[in-house]
C-alpha cells in the first residue's frame, strides 16, 4: 500500500488520458474525500459536478474557446498565440471524468464578528477577504483531498484555473445558481504518460525555523 508520503511526493500534473471511464464508485470516493477537508466554520462551502458525458465536456470546452476568441479578438499577439491559449484551456475535453469544483455560501459563525464588520462599513466580501478568505482556503484544500485520492487510485488530474476565466459561459453551460463562484475544472483518467521528476526548492528557501 502507498503511505501518505509517497503519494504526497509523486502525485504529478497529468494533461494527457487514456479512454478508459471512471466508474461512478471510483467518482464518489474521490469526493467524499473532498467533503472531509476542513472547512471554516464548517460552512463545507462547496459543490462539485462531476461530467462524464462527451456532449457536455464538449460544450464546456467550446465555452472556453467562445471567451477566449472574444477576450483577445483586439490582442495584438503572434498567430498561434491565442489558438494554443485556447487549448491550454481546454485539454480536459479529452478527459474520462471533468470535475467542476465550485465554491458555495460560506457563513460566519460568529455573527457578534459579522456584526462589527458590518458596523466598520465592510460588506461580506470585504469580510471574509480581511479574515484571509477562508472560504477560497476550505474550497482549496478539498481539492488537495481530491488530488491525493485520485492519485491513490493510480489515476491522473491536473488542478486547471484558467477555464475560470470562462466562469460566466461554463457556469451557463452547467445551469448553477447564480451564487456559485467555478474555482477550477478538474480532468481525471488514467494517464497517457509517465510523468517527469518535479525540482523543488531547496528546504533553506522555504523554510524559516525561529
Amino acid at each position: 500500500m502507498n503511505s501518505l508520503e509517497n503519494i504526497i511526493k509523486s502525485r504529478r500534473s497529468i494533461r494527457k488520458f487514456l479512454p478508459d471511464s471512471i466508474p461512478e464508485r471510483d467518482i464518489k470516493e474521490i469526493i467524499e474525500s473532498a467533503v472531509n477537508a476542513p472547512s471554516a466554520c464548517n460552512s463545507q462551502c462547496w459543490h462539485f459536478i462531476a461530467v462524464q458525458s462527451p456532449e457536455l465536456k464538449e460544450k464546456l470546452a467550446k465555452a472556453c474557446e467562445e471567451f477566449v476568441e472574444e477576450f483577445y479578438a483586439d490582442a495584438d499577439y503572434e498567430e498561434n498565440v491565442i489558438p494554443n491559449r485556447a487549448k491550454n484551456m481546454t485539454f480536459f475535453r479529452n478527459a474520462p471524468l471533468v470535475i467542476a469544483v465550485f465554491l458555495t455560501h460560506m457563513e460566519y459563525r460568529d455573527h457578534r464578528v459579522t456584526e462589527y464588520y458590518a458596523k466598520k462599513g465592510y460588506t461580506q466580501e470585504e469580510m471574509i477577504k480581511s479574515l484571509g478568505s477562508p472560504d477560497i482556503l476550505s474550497v482549496g484544500a478539498a481539492i488537495q483531498n481530491m488530488l491525493l485520492t485520485i492519485h491513490e487510485k493510480g489515476l491522473g488530474a491536473c488542478w486547471m484555473n484558467n477555464p475560470v476565466a470562462a466562469e460566466k459561459n461554463i457556469c451557463r453551460v452547467l445551469d448553477v445558481p447564480e451564487d456559485y463562484h467555478l474555482m477550477a475544472l478538474i480532468p481525471v483518467g488514467k494517464p497517457a504518460y509517465a510523468p517527469g521528476e518535479k525540482v523543488l526548492k531547496p528546504m533553506e528557501e522555504v523554510l524559516e525555523i525561529r
